[in-house]
């Protein structure tokens, strides 16, 4: 297996940062040709439809298909995160200077990583706090902010955070219409068609259609900034969604008012200011601390409250009808990018390829299609062969603290999914709870929370094999405990019954040895 440490969808994101940091030369162009920014908007949301919509025929005609029940999600992503964002933003610019828009622009990751809280339980952490700050001060530096004193309107302050909160929502609904498996195509044409459509009444589009007529190299100017600042920079963006924290993805983008400085000096020959230079590298600075990630995860152990032993499968495989229970005791797992895999462990022998946590992995990685690695960490506290499940457990944190670290947002019914490739009782791990186990362990039912009381839990220092105990199981058939009789006293909060019940097959052929 190939790894490397770049994560390309995060290169995707910084690519469209990148291109969109050139708008400044486009509308700098399109300024000669008496062109108004909301002009531009229709302008480049026609030429971006039509652009997309011949990609898509070339590429994947049943790209076009849509439900109907998600139509209103194309509407609003195109109403809000376009017509809504651009708007907002040009009337700022009219009330207030360029530096002061600029900076209520990128407010956006502020609203995504609120609005993810909610809508993708995206937990804040240390490092998105530490990045925005970070991130949010460089802009306010790179924008000239500090530059002069300037008093803002209430006006001019409530369509500059009108600004963020559009450009934020692109990032919220591009993720949503990426999460109900729709492609980057789809999602970028309808968005950009239902744009056209809602800024049609607000914009004087007849001018447009004189001004091309007038001069057809106007025309020009509004294809390449629908190609290089709108078309490929979306696509790029929205791809990069797929494998990048949707609280993540705005923060990477603070990149554009660094290009856009760079351009204005460059081009433009606008004077940087220590200030701008300085603006530059704290969002520099911010973009490399949201790669310095590390994702800590709880393994906790599980006990069999019952378990019987039901039968057996031509392929060896038992039946089993158990209720595992999740404990405190545990070992603890931290995950952080790496270029390979790479498994350590307090127990000296435990670490390496052979670990299940290795294979977890690998099979996260094969599964996501992400060229990469990890460095994990294992502190284990969990003894190994007590049918606690250690190894199990520490797997099953693996696959949900790479789901985390790269933002792949898998549903807990595909991670589990995933697990039962590993082993029947690691998806219980991904879980967790009360939970009934059916079939070789792979049908879960979450029951109603056991209570919760001290265990003892002992280790014996000799016992049988585990397949030895099977095969005792198969030729003696001792009786089965009472599963279902167990699961109704649980329901019904009968401690006196549900303790009676307490029992495993396995007990019965362990008192033989």
């Amino acid at each position: 297996m190939k790894n490397s440490k770049i994560n390309i969808y995060f290169v995707f994101i910084l690519v469209a940062a990148t291109l969109w940091g050139t708008a400044g030369i486009f509308v700098r162009t399109a300024e000669g040709y008496s062109l108004s920014g909301m002009q531009l908007v229709l302008g480049r949301a026609s030429v971006t439809s039509v652009l997309v919509a011949g990609l898509m025929l070339f590429k994947d005609k049943t790209a076009f298909k849509v439900k109907l029940k998600d139509l209103w999600l194309f509407i609003l992503a195109g109403l809000f995160s376009i017509v809504l964002f651009n708007y907002s933003y040009y009337t700022t610019m009219s009330l207030a200077s360029l530096s002061v828009a600029a900076v209520l622009l990128y407010t956006a990751p502020f609203f995504v990583v609120i609005i993810s809280r909610f809508v993708f339980s995206s937990k804040f952490t240390l490092n998105k706090i530490t990045a925005l700050f970070i991130a949010f001060i460089g802009c306010c530096f790179v924008s000239g902010l500090f530059d002069s004193s300037q008093r803002i309107s209430s006006k001019a302050l409530f369509f500059g955070l009108l600004t963020g909160f559009g450009y934020a929502l692109y990032t919220i609904f591009g993720e949503l219409l990426l999460k109900r498996g729709y492609s980057t195509l789809t999602i970028t044409f309808y968005v950009f068609l239902s744009a056209f459509i809602c800024s049609l009444p607000l914009t004087d589009w007849k001018s447009v259609v004189n001004a091309v007529a007038q001069k057809p190299i106007s025309l020009v100017v509004i294809f390449l900034m629908a190609l290089f600042n709108t078309v490929i920079p979306y696509i790029l963006y929205t791809n990069g969604l797929k494998g990048v924290d949707p609280s993540v993805a705005p923060i990477i983008a603070t990149l554009e008012p660094v290009v856009a400085t760079v351009i204005g000096a460059v081009i433009f020959k606008e004077k940087i200011t220590f200030f701008g230079a300085l603006g530059i590298i704290l969002v520099l600075v911010s973009v490399v601390i949201l790669n310095m990630k590390k994702i800590n995860v709880i393994a906790n152990a599980k006990i069999n409250l019952i378990l019987s032993i039901t039968g057996k499968r031509e392929d060896g495989y038992h039946f089993i009808d158990t209720v595992m229970q999740s404990v405190s005791l545990s070992d603890r797992v931290s995950v952080k990018p790496s270029k390979v895999i790479k498994v350590n462990c307090n127990i000296k022998e435990l670490s390496g390829e052979e670990n299940i946590a290795f294979k977890a992995a690998e099979l996260f990685f094969s599964e996501t299609g992400l060229n990469s690695g990890a460095l994990i960490s294992i502190k284990k506290k969990i003894p190994a062969a007590a049918g606690l499940g250690g190894g199990s457990a520490d797997a099953a944190a693996v696959l949900v603290a790479l789901n985390k670290l790269y933002g792949t947002n898998l549903e807990d019914s595909k991670l589990e999914e995933m697990a039962l490739t590993l082993g029947a009782d690691v998806p219980f791990f991904i879980k967790g709870g009360t939970v009934r186990a059916e079939g070789i362990g792979e049908k879960l039912t979450s029951l109603k929370n056991f209570e919760e009381v001290y265990i003892i839990l002992a280790k014996a220092d000799k016992k049988p094999s585990t397949g030895e105990m099977y095969k005792r199981l198969d030729s003696e058939n001792p009786p089965k405990p009472r599963v279902d009789e167990f699961i109704n006293a649980l329901n019904n909060n009968d401690k006196s019954k549900m303790y009676s019940f307490i029992d495993n097959s396995f007990r019965a052929v362990w008192q033989n040895n």
